[in-house]
This record gives C-alpha cells, structure tokens and sequence, in this order.
C-alpha cells in the first residue's frame, strides 16, 4: 500500500467525529427518530435499489448475500459522507427558522473475499437519527395563564455489523448480517417564566440496545457475453430494542429531581421486514434494478406508525417523493496498473410529508460522497484474480 494512500485513510478517519448538525426533523420526534433508509453506498444514485445487486469493487450491504462477489485477494475500505440541505413550510413554522444544512460522516465499511467461497464485511453506520426543536406554549395547572415552553431532541441509534456471504453451489449466494444497534435518545423541555425569571428544565435520556439479524439471498446467472440478471431477497424478523431511561429536573440549572430505572413499557418494537429485487447488467456497466420493501409498522400497534411511507399522522399520509442520480469511477491506478482509488457521487432530491392539518412539508436535497480504496491482501506471486 502507497503510503499516499495510508495518509489519505488516516486524515479521513480523523474527520470521522467532525461535523456539523444544524438541520432540524421534526418528524424525527417520534419512536427512535427517523429510520435511514439510505445505504450510503454505490446504491444511492439508483434510490438505494440493490437487493439483487452485485458488484466485484464496491461493498454492497444492502443484501448481505452480496459479499461473495468481491475479487478474491483484495480488500475494500470505504468511507461515505452525507450532506443536505432541507426547506421547511408549514403553519408551525411560522416565526421561526425554515431551513436547515449539515455534513456528516455516515459509514465506515471494510470487506474482503476470504476465499473462493466466503465474502466478508464489517462496519459501522447510522440506523436511526433525532434531530429536532419546537417553541410552543403550555397551559399552567388549575389556571388559565400559559409560559412559552420549547421541546428539543437530538440522538440516534447506530449499528454495527458483521456480514458473511457464502456460495454453496455456482450462480447462488446466502448471506447474513449480524448487527448490534446501540444509542441514546435526548429530549429536553424547557419552561421559562419571564416574570418570575426561572427556567425549569426536565432531561429525559433513553437508552436502547440489541441485536439485529438480517438475512439474504441471491440467484445471478449470464444470460449472454454482455448480460447478467439476479434476483435476491433479504428477511429481518421483528425484535425489541431494549430500553433505560433517566430522568432529570432542574430549575435555573440546579438540580431537583434525578430518577433512572428500566422502562420495559417504552422498549421499541421493530417489526419484521423483508424484500425482493431484480437486477440486469449489461456489459459489466449498465445497471437497471428495482426493489420492493415491506415493513410491518402496523402490527406494533403504535398510535403513530411507519406506513405505505414514512409516517401517518393524524390521517394524513406522509408520502415521500425522491429523484436520485449518480455516478461512480474507479481510475486512481496503483503500479501494478490496477485500480485501486475510487469514487461514488449520489444526489437526492425530494420532498416528504405535507402543509395539510397544520404538519410540516419537507423539501430537501441530499449529496453523498463515497470514497473506496482496495488493494491486495494474502497474496503470493503473481496470481491476482
């Protein structure tokens, strides 16, 4: 490995905690924030369609079974960031700030080809982010009189993982991801009486963990020397995330209360999922693929669940609309003449949830940028492939 390249990796993993959030969710305000459903791999530029994609240079996780189709001898180091850029409309908003930008590094992935039948990867990513702030009011007990009250969030749930893919027989692949979701959850209320000149704050800081399985197949066959077609399905079986709560009340920043238990009523359930997709390539290049996802919100029986879309609320459907491009290049070659530096663009446009019924309407725009190094490993003489 150039040592160029052990610099650049090094700079980029320095960077990892630096970033800046200043774009509010205010739908991330309910459950465990909102649920990323961006990969932030190669997909992204095809609406995170890949459930039957296979690629020898990138690592691809939106099926796990997808590892088996990395080069052998090599392993593969990506990192990906995303940005955005977010316009709010909506009564709720009238008064206060209607737009919002940030960075931020969303993955760190490594895989190799184990051998000529085991594909491997590992790595850490987002699964859900809170980000939010509200000012309202609320009505004082037993009187008539209000005091300006404002409600703000921030936090998440990260996982990370352990996939391995394996082909049991030719043109046919299995895979499992085995992943533990951690994070914590912060909400904060703040009640501020001017003409007494107090502030009572209450901190409420959940905590949740667990493990998550994902499952995966994949059947790919040449159809002729320039085409190729797959399809591929994944499974996750519904599971809790344990939860821990404290709580903290403090008034003018001194503390009055403090209480922390198990809150068994608030773990969070993740219902089962599952997804099939197709793929076709043609000459190694062109990619045409698409997915269909299922997700059992409804049977959590929560009053506000994730529905057709996103969120259904109050009965208005929270319906999300995206255009995304991309485009890829792997040319940063090493002395051997092999490829060895590439790079992944995705945008995304959209816009998701509606000014009906005194919500929020979100339009927003979406850059990603991934950077994948691979290089040899375990290599002896000069058989490469």
């Amino acid at each position: 490995m150039k040592s160029p390249y052990i610099l650049a990796l090094l700079l980029l993993l320095s960077y990892c905690n630096l970033y800046s959030q200043n774009t509010n969710s205010p739908y991330s305000i309910l459950g465990i924030g909102d649920i990323e459903n961006n990969l932030f791999n190669r997909t992204g530029g095809m609406a995170n369609t890949g459930l039957a994609y296979r690629n020898d240079k990138y690592i691809i996780n939106n099926n796990p079974a997808s590892y088996s189709a990395l080069q052998q001898q090599f392993f593969v180091f990506e990192i990906s960031g995303r940005g955005q850029f977010v316009n709010y409309k909506g009564t709720p908003l009238e008064g206060s700030s209607a737009s919002g930008k940030d960075f931020a590094i969303k993955r760190l992935s490594v895989a190799t080809k184990i051998n000529k039948w085991w594909g491997s990867s590992a790595g850490l990513m987002p699964y859900s982010t809170a980000n939010y702030e509200f000012n309202s009011s609320k009505t004082i007990q037993g009187t008539n009189s209000t005091v300006p009250v404002t409600y703000d969030g921030s936090g998440g749930v990260n996982q990370v993982y352990w996939g391995n893919s394996f082909q049991p027989f030719k043109h046919f692949s299995i895979g499992v991801n085995a992943s533990y979701l951690f994070g914590s959850l912060t909400q904060t209320e703040s009640l501020v009486t001017d003409g007494l000149a107090t502030t009572l704050t209450t901190t409420r800081q959940t905590f949740l963990k667990n493990f998550n399985f994902t499952y995966g197949a994949q059947y790919y066959l040449p159809i002729s020397k320039r085409w190729d077609v797959s399809i591929g399905g994944v499974y996750q079986p519904a599971h809790k995330l344990a939860a821990d709560a404290s709580v903290i009340v403090t008034d003018n920043a001194t503390q009055i209360s403090s209480t922390s238990d198990d809150v068994k009523n608030a773990d969070f359930k993740l219902p089962n999922s599952s997804g099939i997709g197709f793929s076709i390539t043609k000459d190694k290049k062109y990619t045409l693929s698409g997915d269909y996802k299922y997700a059992a919100w409804t049977s959590t029986n929560y009053s506000v669940y994730y529905g057709k879309s996103y969120l259904n609320i109050n009965g208005q459907q929270l319906n999300e609309m995206d255009l995304t491009l991309g485009y890829g290049l792997f040319r940063v070659k090493n002395q051997l003449g092999l490829s060895s530096l590439g790079v992944s663009l995705g945008l995304d446009v959209g816009q998701r949830g509606t000014t009906q019924a005194g919500l929020i309407k979100e339009n927003y725009v979406n850059f990603t940028i991934t950077v994948s190094y691979r290089d040899f490993w375990r290599t002896k003489g000069a058989k490469y492939f």
